[in-house]
């Protein structure tokens, strides 16, 4: 059974004569004859009743007709949505951000992106472990993802958002506060409030650390930034973050290191592009990133 086959039963339905049917869908009237035969022989009754001057329907092409209607307007519906999609009208985007990321990154580009279209849905995805991102892309789990780069996995699209320096929070009236800048190795005596072991920002400062010449004497671990935050100011320690996940921090040192930076950008499925919502949103998303670094 084919779509033309459909409309061709459909139109002959509604104008009860072979001849106007198929004038009015601009076939030969044999043709159209040769259609509705075949779509007889796949449902397996006759549909129509040849008069002398008309056709009627049969009681199998009442039943069938109902549903012939239907599929024909849903596949309608299914080509405007289509459509809209393409158009920008609607549709979703499935984004994956680190939650150091997400909140300080992200608004500009999402309140822009709505603005243009609001029709398109957005969703972001959490998650505390940027190296899975880069499977979860792969896998079509997540459209794109805005995670630590350098990227690993082969095959996928990525960008540098971002180079963001690192910072150190310190507690009120740490003997750093004030200062213009540290070095990492001026850190080696102090305590420290760390992300738990297997987050990218615990796995940032370990390497740190371990790039100047000490580990980390860790005396809080938390899954929670905001719990960084707290266990700061209440004088536990101190804390090596990068600075967007350093917002709101009272008391904020620069490191001096050279190499004391995290590399942010997104990654990309090549084929997630073929969705119009998908690419008009990492289009914006490098614009913004473009913008930042200029």
């Amino acid at each position: 059974m084919e779509l033309h086959q459909l409309r061709y039963f459909v139109a002959v339905a509604r104008e009860g004569s072979m001849t106007r049917a198929a004038t009015s869908l601009f076939l030969a009237q044999p043709t159209l004859s040769i259609q509705i035969r075949k779509l007889e022989q796949d449902v397996g009754a006759k549909l129509f009743e040849r008069l002398a001057r008309r056709v009627v329907l049969t009681a199998a092409g009442e039943a069938f007709l109902e549903h012939a209607e239907a599929a024909l307007a849903e596949i309608a519906h299914a080509r405007d949505r289509v459509a809209a999609v393409s158009g920008l009208r609607e549709g979703r985007v499935t984004v994956g951000v680190l939650p150091s990321v997400g909140a300080y990154l992200l608004p500009g580009v999402l309140t822009a992106f709505r603005e243009e279209h609001p029709g398109v849905a957005v969703r972001m995805v959490e998650h505390d472990v940027s190296r899975d991102f880069e499977r979860l892309v792969q896998d079509g789990e997540l459209d794109m993802a805005v995670t630590r780069l350098p990227a690993t996995l082969a095959g996928l699209g990525c960008r540098t958002l971002v180079r963001e320096p690192i910072v150190v929070l310190v507690p009120p009236g740490h003997p750093l506060q004030g200062r213009a800048g540290v070095a990492l190795r001026e850190l080696a005596d102090e305590n420290f409030v760390c992300m738990r072991g297997g987050y990218g920002l615990r796995d940032l400062a370990d390497g740190l650390c371990d790039q100047a010449g000490f580990a980390p004497r860790v005396v809080i671990e938390t899954g929670q930034l905001s719990i960084v935050h707290g266990m700061v100011r209440s004088g536990l320690g101190v804390a090596l973050l990068p600075r967007l996940a350093a917002t709101g921090a009272e008391h904020v040192v620069p490191v001096t290191d050279p190499d004391a930076r995290r590399e942010l950008g997104v990654v990309w499925r090549r084929t997630a592009l073929e969705s119009p919502p998908v690419a008009a949103f990492l289009e914006r998303l490098l614009a913004a990133g473009d913008a930042g670094r200029g």
